[in-house]
């Protein structure tokens, strides 16, 4: 279940957002959606194997402490994405 919440979630989260700024960016003439695609593909792999090595290695932590944590690293990628829309 920690897995479920800390690794899985967040990381289609990230896919979420990553499709949806890919999609609302394809053939205006945007590299927005080129490099939120080059930042998801490195991006949500890493993510997701930083959280699971977290969880992995504080086994005694409480699951609201781990699925927060998990959820700020998480967020990163879809903040940078989203910070691009603006430049």
């Amino acid at each position: 279940m920690r897995y479920l919440f800390g690794v899985v979630l967040p990381a289609l989260l990230q896919v979420l957002v990553v499709f949806i700024i890919i999609e609302t960016n394809t053939g205006n003439g945007s590299w927005l959606g080129l490099l939120a695609y080059l930042i998801g593909l490195f991006a949500i792999p890493l993510t997701a194997i930083i959280n699971a090595l977290y969880i992995w290695k504080s086994p005694t932590e409480y699951f609201l402490s781990i699925t927060g944590k998990c959820f700020a690293i998480a967020l990163i990628a879809p903040v940078m994405c989203v910070f691009m829309l603006f430049l």
